[in-house]
């Protein structure tokens, strides 16, 4: 299993993420998603790749806990992106594709088959243009941002949620409170209505939400 982030973990079998596997990241908040992804494994001495993402911010990972000298980057993999997958796939633990398009079944059926193989985790952002259903589908939606009063102050952390769902996730999907990211800049849990306000109460049942791609 890789590490998965500490609000997400809970509700994950064996708190983590399974090797062999295919995980999708999608929403608004999908990118900070991907990037909370990667800090525990790669702290723990996993390698990564993310490929396809040309607009990632690497000083706002670096800010996350992300550790740069652990990662490949291929920004603009060209048509032979899924060769690239391949290829990474066979060396390191963890990696993050964009697919420029929708990816054909028969390339989706190999990278699956290469993750399974060498004991990767596949991470696919944008899911809804792959053909294969991932075993853990993770959906990261923004509800607001903290620190802007009226028409002043300084952002500080954005109010969000994930919603878990797929074969490996909860049993059933599930929506976690969350700052994505919080005032440290990392992916936190969030149970109050502010950074700094006094924690609400949180229900015994997590809210249902079907996953809607």
């Amino acid at each position: 299993m890789l590490p998965a982030p500490i609000p997400l973990a809970p509700l994950l079998p064996g708190a983590g993420i399974r090797r062999g596997g295919l995980v999708g990241v999608s929403g608004d908040g999908g990118t900070t998603l991907v990037l909370s992804l990667l800090v525990e494994p790669l702290a723990q001495g996993s390698w990564a790749a993310v490929v396809g993402m040309p607009e990632l911010g690497l000083e706002a990972a670096a800010a996350m806990g992300v550790d740069l000298a652990r990662v490949a980057l291929v920004p603009r993999p060209g048509p032979s992106w899924a060769a690239v997958v391949a290829v990474l796939l066979d060396a390191l633990d963890l990696v993050v594709v964009s697919p420029p398009g929708r990816c054909r079944p028969a390339d989706a059926r190999r990278l699956l088959a290469r993750a399974k193989e060498r004991g990767s985790v596949l991470c696919v952002t944008g899911p809804e243009g792959w053909p294969e259903s991932p075993e853990l589908v993770l959906v990261a939606e923004t509800e607001g941002w903290e620190g802007l009063d009226i028409g002043a102050g300084t952002l500080r952390a954005r109010r969000g949620r994930i919603v878990v769902s797929g074969r490996r996730g909860a049993g059933r999907p599930v929506v976690v409170p969350c700052w994505l990211p919080g005032p440290d800049g990392r992916l936190a849990a969030r149970r109050s209505g502010s950074p700094k306000a006094a924690p609400e109460r949180v229900p015994d049942e997590p809210e249902a939400m079907p996953w809607a791609g």
